[in-house]
């Protein structure tokens, strides 16, 4: 093999046209690969404008699952040839997946056809679908089926989570990193899920980010309120509703102009996130922002909010925050990566425990001090340079060899 891999295509199953925390981490990689000389070829699906990007091959998507902004593309024989002319046509020497649906089974397929190693980096095999009782082994069913059409093969059927739905939608991230010389884990926890779940070579390698121009300036000090970020989708499973219960409990606590928090993102619960804040003050929503303003706000703040529990593998909020000398309240003592040295870790991760936690900061603003100090040393774990050698030693290892 090479010393280094000079071409490469990055595919996605995931809309581009929104940033959650896959998109970020995948472009993220892509940006810092290019700033190391390879050539960066990203598929995705394409619902939007005329793409204009002579490095993105977009991918007609015909309708969008709604609920879930997933563009809808199937793998199938005119999709893969068009795939197959693209690999060659700018000599791919590695395909890198990095999800799990029609996009992804047609670039593995035609991979595997054209001797083109394939990489897959799994960016949740969390998955939690809704409560759904009775209607749970159904529901499933009917998952299985989706995904067997959208890739074309059958989905795996091992029990991968006590609820049926959840297993049968971590069953698709099975069945798609099966076909992966290596599979990337960005944290060690999920890395660990995956090789109990049968998968062979699996690497961890942080996200990353690329450098920006702003110099990260860690506190020296706290005057005033305690400002808070919240930055992700306003979905269940990022637990908004909770954090926001935490901080109603904590202001009541603690008198007024103790806490600000910003909560930044948009989502199906944005109305009652809304009506729970109504009776605070210093609770303000500043809805989808581009990430140059995400991070602007972090720097704002004094903290990071991260209360998701038992589904995030290794956020992007974290490398972001500590990229700028912040550090991170979290709620799931699983998540070790960069917080285990700058993070705090809430009493709890309720709403009683998480507001316990803010009261004890309010008041004594020491240890979100201390760690911001410690972010930037945190957040080296997470460099481009890091990233890049990783991922080049993965993409050059023998078949099947560890990386």
């Amino acid at each position: 093999m090479a010393t280094t891999v000079k071409r490469v295509a990055l595919i996605c199953d995931y809309s581009l046209e929104y940033l959650g925390g896959a998109q970020s981490a995948f472009l993220d990689s892509a940006a810092v690969l290019r700033g190391s000389g390879v050539e960066v070829t990203v598929v995705a699906p394409h619902v939007g404008a005329a793409q204009t990007d002579p490095d993105r091959f977009p991918v007609r998507a015909r309708w969008t699952l709604p609920g879930v902004d997933l563009p809808v593309v199937r793998n199938t024989a005119a999709l893969r040839r068009e795939l197959r002319a693209l690999f060659v046509e700018r000599g791919i020497e590695v395909v890198h997946c990095h999800s799990e649906f029609g996009l992804t089974a047609a670039a593995a397929q035609v991979s595997a056809d054209l001797g083109i190693p394939v990489v897959h980096t799994v960016h949740t095999f969390f998955w939690q679908g809704p409560r759904l009782g009775i209607l749970d082994r159904p529901v499933a069913g009917v998952i299985r089926l989706f995904g067997r059409w959208l890739r074309g093969e059958r989905i795996a059927r091992r029990p991968l989570a006590q609820r049926q739905v959840d297993s049968a939608l971590r069953g698709i991230t099975l069945t798609a990193a099966r076909h992966a010389q290596t599979v990337v884990s960005p944290s060690a926890h999920q890395g660990a899920l995956l090789r109990e779940a049968g998968l062979g070579v699996v690497a961890v390698v942080p996200n990353t980010m690329p450098g920006t121009d702003a110099e990260a300036v860690p506190l020296t000090r706290i005057d005033g309120p305690l400002r808070i970020a919240w930055v992700a989708r306003l979905v269940p499973e990022k637990r908004i509703l909770e954090f926001l219960d935490a901080v109603v409990h904590a202001a009541a606590s603690l008198g007024p102009d103790r806490l600000e928090v910003t909560v930044v993102g948009d989502g199906p619960l944005m109305q009652r996130a809304r009506e729970i804040a109504e009776s605070t003050r210093g609770i303000r929503f500043a809805g989808r922002v581009d990430r140059d303003r995400v991070r602007g706000i972090m720097r704002e703040s004094h903290l990071v909010a991260l209360t998701s529990f038992g589904f995030d593998n290794q956020p992007v909020i974290v490398v972001e925050a500590l990229n700028e000398a912040r550090s991170v309240l979290y709620v799931d003592d699983a998540l070790q990566e960069g917080l285990s040295e700058a993070g705090i870790l809430a009493s709890g991760p309720d709403a009683a425990g998480m507001a316990a936690t803010l009261i004890d900061l309010a008041r004594d603003p020491r240890r979100v001090i201390e760690q911001s100090q410690r972010a930037l040393t945190a957040a080296e774990q997470f460099s481009p340079a890091g990233h890049v050698r990783a991922l080049q030693q993965i993409y050059t290892a023998p078949a099947g060899g560890t990386p």
